[in-house]
């Protein structure tokens, strides 16, 4: 067992991680295809979903790096910080991290690959 209590790939914890890094709701099935008729919903909700989502994934990163960076402090200053809530902190904050380096790294092979596309 790993030390975030997850055996063998993403168990309910990591899994928590990711669905509150997307937000309250995540992202359904139904977001993902088009309205009924066939048309695509507006582009304005379209762009306003995804780009809520990648704000607050961002806030929500940003915040656990400042959580660390306190707890951190705390314990280096002799506060009463246990030792293993500054590491389940730091844990969090690179799980957090890594999730949303990784949507900036699809996203920028997907640009790469449409503009190769359109040329």
């Amino acid at each position: 067992m790993s030390s975030f209590g997850i055996e063998g790939g993403a168990g309910p914890a990591m899994r928590g991680t990711y669905a509150s890094l997307l937000g309250p709701r995540g992202v359904g099935a139904q977001e993902l295809r088009p309205q009924s008729g066939g048309e695509l919903a507006p582009a304005d909700a379209q762009k306003g979903a995804f780009g809520g989502a990648l704000a607050d994934a961002i806030q929500r990163v940003d915040s656990l790096q400042s959580d660390v960076a306190n707890k951190t402090q705390a314990l280096a200053m002799g506060e009463n910080v246990a030792l293993h809530d500054v590491m389940t902190s730091m844990g969090k904050s690179e799980v957090a991290f890594n999730l949303v380096l990784e949507v900036r790294n699809r996203l920028v092979d997907a640009w790469e690959k449409l503009s190769r596309s359109v040329v």
